[in-house]
């Protein structure tokens, strides 16, 4: 039984910067937000990443050169026909 929870545990875990950034699909979303409901540990790991994770994006800003800038427009431009 023990092993089932740390899957379960480390599925989570692996999965929590996907979690955060909002790249993980409905169901999968749904599946961690229960197991951190359940699971106490997660939910701190969780909690200190998402804290983290704030911070980082509150403090660090880091703009592209111009030239990279250019060298996306020109190839969303390219792709889209615009």
């Amino acid at each position: 039984m023990m092993r089932r929870h740390s899957d379960s545990c480390m599925r989570a875990i692996s999965r929590i910067y996907s979690y955060l950034d909002g790249e993980v699909r409905a169901v999968r979303r749904v599946r961690i937000r229960l197991h951190l409901r359940l699971c106490r540990g997660c939910e701190r790991a969780y909690e200190f990443e998402q804290r983290l994770l704030g911070f980082v994006r509150e403090r660090v800003r880091v703009d592209a050169p111009p030239e990279v800038l250019e060298r996306i427009r020109r190839s969303v431009r390219e792709r889209t026909g615009r």
